[in-house]
């Protein structure tokens, strides 16, 4: 009797323990910060030299950009940054960036994750974080 009560004790506390681990941040499922920063410098590589929307960058640092979405990317898949750059509406007022122009974006970023190797799965799961921000960049 005293060593089932012991077996259920310590299931018990190995219940409470498994419950109290917290689950897995996207940031982490992709690899964290060498992962984001890959992503961020295939996507710049892809829209700086996009015949479609390079015009959009022309006034842009490159490092700067890097940085600003290095932080954002990092903050939005839970991660340990905080973004403190414009939210989207600010930064992209006043461009009338199109639909069609966001969907480029949109296409290079997922050839910039393929390049980094980032699955299918995380694919879809980092884009529908960012998906909601494109009323927020176009047309504004």
């Amino acid at each position: 009797m005293k060593k089932i009560s012991m077996l259920l004790i310590a299931l018990f506390l190995l219940n409470a323990c498994v419950k109290q681990t917290k689950p897995e941040s996207l940031y982490d499922q992709l690899g964290g910060a060498p992962t984001i920063d890959l992503i961020t410098k295939n996507l710049l590589d892809r829209i700086l030299n996009n015949e479609k929307i390079a015009f959009l960058f022309k006034e842009t640092v490159r490092e700067d950009l890097h940085e600003k979405i290095v932080s954002q990317l990092c903050q939005e898949t839970g991660g340990p940054c905080v973004y403190e750059g414009l939210d989207m509406v600010e930064a992209h007022s006043g461009q009338e960036i199109k639909y069609s122009e966001f969907d480029v974006f949109v296409e290079d970023l997922i050839l910039a994750m393929e390049d980094a190797n980032v699955p299918f799965t995380l694919q879809n799961k980092f884009l529908a974080i960012f998906a909601p921000m494109r009323e927020d960049v176009t047309y504004q």
